[in-house]
């Protein structure tokens, strides 16, 4: 006989595991979204920390800058400005995070600087091309100059017409990128102390398009990111940036948006997604496009749309970027101005791509193509990690026709100067990990089902084994039984015995016994 209590303990045992493995079996999103948290919060010395710290991402700057081919037509309105462009200048990026301060609001601070390393491998275009662009000097200080004092203004042609009043910069690509030149205008204001005329200040004392960028935490400036440990969903998101709450640019908008390492996860389809930009110093949105395989994870797509380049009217959503003096213009183009330092800089799709062709009409070089103009971003579901990013914006200068300017004859045009086409791809080894995502899900869900029935077999096995035994028992009592009355019949003596006490009185009361037993059984 199986002891009572080894019974009870195994059906225990089953009973416990049976209702875990269905717990888990049916938790099991909530389970493992609960373990991606704990795992990618941003805390001292943990793994994902130091991932973020050191990021192994392949970054690949590739730069195209336009050569205005014809600026001797430049007071000619009837000539359209011709633009050649020049490139890719490729560069390599390695980024760095200085200063890491973690912070008890649940977010983290720090200054980042970025190498970037030319790769003339990679490049079509030779750092020593020489390159004509238009005086954005002049431009910018043309431009400021219209919410200046008659004094202010009468100053600032004098010394345009005395330190570069021409209508062209002629320098090279490693100049215009990251190296940048000096001119005797700049010179000249650092001269002139900042609190006697603070208008003609000048942020740096190069010009370039990427200057100081190379090596320097300037351009990006001091960010505060959320960790995400009280606010998961806030995990990567810009809290503050060069110590505001606010882009002071665009003071009337929210600073929002990812910094590009982490996304709110898990991301859910249909949904655009946000960066913080600081060389625009605002957030970009990015539209959802659909899903993808990627290097056989599935993923999802965005891309770059007209909805998020349109204006204030075409799209609510951008409307505080551009309020009280900023000139507003057809969808396409951004008006970042404020961000650099009111010199009147735009910012679009490569080759007007996605814009109002009004664009692309007035001027003559431009070939706008999706494979290679547009924006586009993919992303691990699961994780927000991501897999792949094609980021393409250019910046444009606006001209205009303007009596204190070089330029007082030209038509109205939106010149492009430059575009970059950055890519950033996932590192093997990361990849491997994102990989192991979704098999972890299956091995987790069938790790639970081996439980809930390993559970029920348990829960079973002696209920089970008791009941075949009975069953085998009863099949031996009726085998004999069938045997012996087998015997019986066969046998002449028993015939006789049989007959000989049928009307026994003991017989019969047998046999009453046995009738009313059957009775009872089959009521």
């Amino acid at each position: 006989m199986i002891g009572k209590q080894r019974i009870a303990l195994t059906s225990l045992l089953g009973l416990i595991l049976a209702t875990l493995g269905l717990i888990y079996v049916l938790n099991l999103e909530r389970i493992q979204r609960s373990a991606m948290e704990w795992f990618m919060v941003l805390k001292p010395n943990s793994m994902i920390t130091n991932l973020w710290e050191h990021p192994s991402l392949l970054m690949r700057a590739n730069v195209y800058i336009f050569n205005w081919t014809n600026p001797e037509d430049i007071d000619n309105p009837n000539v359209k400005p011709r633009l050649q462009e020049l490139g890719p200048y490729s560069f390599t990026e390695t980024v760095q995070k200085l200063n890491i301060t973690w912070n008890d609001n649940s977010t983290v601070s720090y200054l980042r600087r970025s190498r970037f390393t030319f790769d003339p491998s990679a490049s079509v275009g030779k750092l020593s091309d020489v390159i004509v662009t238009p005086n954005t000097l002049a431009v910018g200080l043309t431009y400021k100059a219209k919410k200046w004092s008659p004094m202010l203004r009468t100053l600032m042609l004098l010394a345009l017409n005395m330190y570069g009043n021409d209508a062209t910069f002629v320098k090279t690509a490693d100049e215009w990128l990251f190296r940048g030149f000096d001119t005797p205008l700049i010179k000249m204001s650092n001269m002139v102390p900042t609190r006697m005329l603070p208008e003609l200040h000048f942020p740096y004392e190069r010009v370039g398009y990427g200057y100081p960028r190379n090596e320097s935490t300037e351009v990006y400036g001091h960010h505060n990111v959320y960790t995400g440990q009280e606010d998961f969903s806030k995990l990567g998101q810009i809290a503050r940036w060069r110590y505001s709450n606010v882009s002071s640019p665009f003071p009337k908008c929210k600073l929002r948006g990812s910094i590009g390492e982490f996304h709110p996860i898990p991301l859910r389809k249909g949904e655009p997604i946000s960066y913080f930009l600081p060389d625009i110093c605002r957030e970009l949105k990015i539209d959802y496009a659909g899903t993808t395989v990627f290097e056989g994870i599935d993923a999802y797509v965005y891309r770059g749309s007209k909805r998020n380049m349109a204006n204030g009217t075409d799209n609510p959503e951008n409307s505080c970027y551009c309020e009280d003096n900023c000139e507003d213009v057809r969808s396409g183009l951004l008006n970042v101005s404020a961000c650099w330092y009111d010199v009147p800089v735009f910012v679009s799709y490569p080759h007007f791509y996605n814009c109002d062709p009004y664009y692309l009409e007035a001027v003559e070089g431009l070939k706008p193509e999706k494979d290679r103009h547009e924006m586009v971003v993919i992303l691990e579901p699961i994780t927000g990690m991501l897999l792949d990013i094609k980021a393409t914006l250019m910046i444009s200068l606006l001209i205009e026709p303007r009596p204190e300017s070089v330029y007082r004859k030209a038509r109205r045009t939106f010149m492009p100067l430059v575009w970059a086409d950055y890519r950033v791809r996932i590192s093997e080894d990361l990849l491997f990990y994102i990989k192991l995502v979704p098999i972890s899900a299956v091995v987790g869900k069938i790790c639970g089902i081996l439980v809930v029935v390993l559970g029920l077999a348990l829960l079973l096995y002696y209920p089970r084994k008791i009941f075949v035994q009975r069953r085998f028992m009863r099949q031996i009592d009726i085998t004999n039984l069938e045997n012996r009355i087998q015997a019986t019949a066969a046998s002449p003596e028993l015939k006789n015995f049989g007959a000989g006490a049928e009307g026994s009185p003991l017989l019969v009361g047998l046999q009453y016994v046995a009738s009313s037993a059957e009775a009872e059984h089959a009521s």
